[in-house]
């Protein structure tokens, strides 16, 4: 259901004709942040990379791809700030930053588990990155319940 459910986000936010998404981005640049990061992504999360790089919609910002400048970047670009978090607070190389919870914790995908469709679970990390509860069963999953709350 994971691909279904980014699939019904994509089309809410086409619906309420609003946010900012950077756009589709290359399979070759994809794979270059995989490579970047020591992981495959889950499906869901990879096909929101290629069709919609990262971007926000009413206040939700989903982290995801810019460029390959995965050193000297910024916010919403995911793969520069798990790299960044993995320097200063040592993060669990296993986690992809996807979200900011705006008091000092994460959204992450965490890659250590993987169901039998590839689809990881979503955990909200604590501020040092070392406490993790699941929100989410996979990334479609969490953008479509995000995606929701900001437009219906």
């Amino acid at each position: 259901m994971s691909i279904e459910n980014y699939q019904r986000a994509r089309q809410l936010i086409e619906n309420a004709g609003s946010g900012f998404f950077e756009g589709p981005k290359p399979e070759s640049l994809v794979a270059k942040a995989e490579k970047a990061l020591g992981l495959l992504f889950p499906p869901s999360y990879r096909r929101f990379l290629l069709e919609m790089g990262c971007g926000s919609i009413k206040g939700l910002e989903v982290l995801g791809l810019i460029n390959d400048d995965f050193e000297k970047s910024t916010v919403p670009d995911g793969i520069w700030l798990t790299l960044t978090e993995r320097r200063q607070i040592s993060l669990d190389r296993a986690y992809v930053l996807i979200g900011e919870g705006w008091d000092g914790t994460y959204y992450a995908i965490d890659t250590r588990h993987v169901s039998c469709n590839g689809e990881s679970p979503i955990v909200r990390l604590s501020v040092d990155g070392r406490e993790s509860e699941m929100v989410a069963a996979s990334f479609g999953d969490y953008f479509l319940e995000a995606v929701r709350r900001r437009v219906i």
